[in-house]
């Protein structure tokens, strides 16, 4: 199901401090100072001449800025939608909503996207995506590019800050 481009590099958002804490949907932090510093170590020597395509979060909009000053921002590439969850941190959820999500990707327990239907989303943008060679996406979008289908989403793992090839 998840395309592969071999011209395609996508670098994960780096770390904010909501983030760290793994709170669920959140998208207006910014970059906290290990995030910034891990994105930079990450894209060291690395010259970017095309523009940057970049989710709609403030810190995957921090983080395109910091590779280059032509960014063009797409809401297409938004993190999934965790409905009533957003903000919030794992222990505050109901343990069964939980373990529903995590072990069925057709789940809905918090109201937003399934993941199935958040990587259908992911993989029909970039289907159609223009020919851009980097994307800085969320932690979430960047799994939903990394896995071979919904089922194995929670297993792509992905490093904030960090530089990935798709193909």
């Amino acid at each position: 199901m998840s395309p592969r481009r071999a011209d395609l590099d996508i670098v994960v958002a780096g770390r904010t401090g909501p983030n760290h804490l793994v709170r669920f949907g959140e998208t207006d932090s910014p970059l906290d100072e290990r995030g910034r510093a891990d994105v930079e170590e990450s894209v060291r020597g690395w010259s970017i001449t095309a523009p940057v395509i970049c989710g709609p979060e403030r810190a995957t909009r921090e983080t395109a800025a910091l590779l280059s000053p032509a960014v063009i921002v797409d809401a297409g590439l938004a993190g999934i939608n965790v409905g009533k969850w957003a903000g919030r941190l794992p222990e505050e959820i109901p343990g069964a909503e939980l373990r529903a999500w995590f072990a069925d990707p057709t789940a809905r327990p918090h109201g937003g996207e399934t993941v199935v239907e958040f990587v259908d989303r992911i993989v029909e943008w970039i289907r159609g995506a223009p020919d851009v060679a980097v994307l800085v996406v969320s932690g979430p979008v960047a799994q939903a590019l990394r896995c071979d289908d919904a089922s194995s989403f929670f297993t792509a793992d992905v490093v904030p800050g960090r530089r990935y090839r798709l193909g």
